[in-house]
């Protein structure tokens, strides 16, 4: 198939995923408006910012639950002090100027056409599209990122086995240190409350049912064939599917870390050596290429 038909087939394909997109958003919204769950998620981070003692007193699926480890909410803690409708709006624009940054290597027209499908984490206000900018950063010289999915909803974090497989020991060391270092002072801060949310745990762990360690098994192994392939791409579906909790579709924001992925160039492993390869261009405009 020549290259002219090849792109207008590409061309094609994203014009037609613009009535989708939009018909998507106008559901999304009216979802979430009519159901009452606009910023449900980042205000039960605000309250935990703001309040101690609301933390792990609800368990999840309820309104205001709180799941996460204490380091969070301490991290937290300056935005908690601002009105809750100032929180969300700060809250909201973070989310969306790194939406941005994740989607900027397709256009603002790719951009554009694909972040509707993602406007759940928007609307929610989760951690998701954070998650997607700590799993690029992890690969670029900050593997300290994945601090933000351990201590949060901790399965996700089994993406650090990218560093494990492909012997990368210093960004493991680094990814280590960081949360080591989040925990220590978060635990000298207030001790009790690693120990509440342990147990909290504990005693929500088996509300999960055998699906979501299924998925952690899944997710292990989509991670360990990503290091051994070199499509670092394939960490962003891995993520989704090592989250305890699934529903919705708010998780589906971590795939945005996709067209920056798809730049990281990790070569293939082949026993001990690692092999070069070209890249695979997708549909990611100017996405760099490894020399053949």
């Amino acid at each position: 198939m020549g290259s002219e038909r090849l792109e207008t087939l590409r061309r094609a394909f994203w014009v037609a995923l613009v009535p989708g997109a939009a018909l998507f958003l106008v559901m999304q919204v009216w979802v979430h408006v009519h159901g009452g769950m606009l910023g449900a998620d980042s205000h039960a981070y605000w309250l935990a910012a703001r309040d101690p003692q609301s933390w792990y007193t609800r368990p999840p699926a309820y309104r205001d639950a709180y799941l996460y480890s204490p380091a969070f909410a301490q991290l937290l803690w300056p935005l908690g002090q601002l009105p809750w409708r100032v929180f969300e709006v700060v809250w909201a624009a973070g989310q969306v100027a790194v939406l941005g940054w994740l989607l900027a290597p397709l256009g603002w027209r790719r951009g554009l056409t694909l972040a509707p499908f993602l406007v759940a984490e928007l609307l929610l206000g989760n951690v998701y599209v954070f998650f997607a900018a700590a799993l690029v950063l992890s690969l670029r010289r900050a593997p300290g990122a994945l601090a933000l999915p351990l201590l949060t909803k901790v399965a996700p974090g089994v993406v650090g086995v990218w560093f494990v497989a492909r012997r990368e020991w210093r960004a493991l060391l680094q990814a280590a240190a960081a949360t080591a270092a989040v925990v220590l002072v978060s635990v000298a801060l207030a001790p009790h409350a690693w120990l509440d949310w342990v147990q909290f745990l504990a005693r929500t762990a088996g509300g999960h049912g055998g699906s979501a360690t299924l998925r952690l098994l899944v997710a292990l192994g989509v991670c360990l064939y990503a290091a051994r392939s070199g499509r670092a791409w394939l960490l962003a579906p891995a993520l989704i599917l090592a989250c305890p909790v699934l529903g919705g579709y708010g998780p589906l924001a971590v795939l945005a870390a996709v067209p920056r992925l798809l730049r990281v160039q990790a070569a293939p492993l082949r026993g001990r050596h690692r092999v070069r390869r070209v890249a695979a261009p997708d549909l990611v405009p100017d996405a760099p290429r490894l020399p053949a």
